[in-house]
């Protein structure tokens, strides 16, 4: 199919030709397979970018984190990440506090950033802040739903369940492969619900409270279980 939209004005367009291989871009788009991903900042994105660039025809669009649609063809699938608000927070909590690097600068405003309690604290009382912060950030501690703004999704696939939810994507659905693990975090810290004190848990609410209601995650945390 030949995509007729007028994009000449962005030299990152779906049309111009531009292919940004920068490491911290926000979407993957295919012409070919007529699909744009927003990503969800620590919603499986690497794995995602790796993925669709190596078996789908990605192309790395836009700028860090990128999630301005207005140029993707209506007809094209656009789709995005959710993950569980209790889990996300720990990720970002641990990827940037406790992994041995202050990339982001967040163990210098935190108080006590060796402290997921502390941490989820802080972030839910800077969230009318945030515009006054860098853009990397900025974009790790605001919420999905904000993030996904007014997007239109056609699909969100759950964290929890991603290697099926990404099964029924329609061009993925005659040549699925396996989403490779690309987490760095993965076996070096606890599962989540080990975090998870009453005031961790209060401060998690507070800091996320419209994701759990948009995307339809329970509030409550089972001890039976683990949240990942």
């Amino acid at each position: 199919m030949i995509v007729s939209i007028e994009l000449q004005s962005s030299p990152n367009s779906p049309e111009s030709g531009f292919e940004n291989t920068q490491g911290d871009t926000g979407m993957v788009i295919s012409p070919k397979f007529e699909y744009a991903f927003v990503s969800t900042v620590k919603g499986g994105t690497n794995s995602l970018y790796d993925i669709l660039v190596k078996h789908y025809e990605g192309i790395r669009y836009g700028d860090f984190h990128c999630n301005d649609v207005h140029e993707i063809p209506a007809d094209w699938l656009i789709f995005t990440t959710c993950r569980n608000p209790y889990v996300r927070a720990v990720s970002i909590w641990w990827s940037t506090c406790m992994r041995g690097k202050d990339r982001y600068q967040f163990r210098q405003l935190c108080a006590n950033p060796d402290s997921f309690e502390d941490f989820a604290e802080w972030a839910a009382s800077v969230q009318t802040d945030l515009h006054t912060m860098g853009n990397s950030q900025r974009q790790l501690l605001m919420t999905q739903s904000a993030r996904h703004g007014e997007i239109e999704f056609d699909q969100i696939l759950r964290m929890e369940q991603l290697e099926t939810d990404f099964a029924t994507l329609p061009f993925v659905q005659s040549l699925n492969r396996a989403i490779p693990q690309l987490n760095p975090t993965v076996g070096q810290r606890l599962s989540a619900e080990n975090y998870l004190t009453e005031r961790a848990i209060a401060a998690v609410q507070n800091w996320m409270s419209t994701d759990f209601d948009r995307y339809g995650y329970s509030r409550e945390v089972s001890v039976e279980s683990s949240l990942g």
